[in-house]
């Protein structure tokens, strides 16, 4: 599966692992030694919420961008260090830890749409 930012025709990533069940979204990125560019992980909230994020066990920064049920951008985190706690200002229903930089590199705000292609 790859992620596009439709807004701007940008490839974000070529590789989206999904963080759909309780243990994977419960794992995350932790105790993982990298997070490559080209790579993210997305969840998927069963109930519309303030998801918030824990860096606890993570070794590098990451970047967050949160996303609405039609999977447009509600609010960006660029470059969320290790052992920090992030808790987003609004209701959302998905969220992509994406590797740090990758937000202004693409240039990703709020108001883009984001979109999921290829096979789930």
């Amino acid at each position: 599966m790859r992620l596009v930012d439709r807004t701007t025709g940008k490839l974000l990533a070529s590789e989206v692992e999904m963080a759909d069940t309780f243990w994977r979204r419960f794992r995350g990125l932790m105790l993982r030694d990298k997070f490559p560019r080209g790579e993210v992980l997305l969840f998927s909230f069963h109930k519309p919420g303030r998801h918030g994020v824990h860096m606890f066990f993570v070794r590098f920064p990451i970047d967050l961008v949160y996303l609405d049920s039609g999977f447009k951008v509600v609010e960006v985190r660029a470059r969320l260090k290790p052992w920090r706690f992030y808790r987003p200002k609004i209701i959302v229903n998905y969220l992509i830890e994406l590797p740090a930089g990758t937000i202004s590199r693409a240039r990703v705000e709020v108001g883009h749409k984001i979109s999921l292609e290829g096979k789930i």
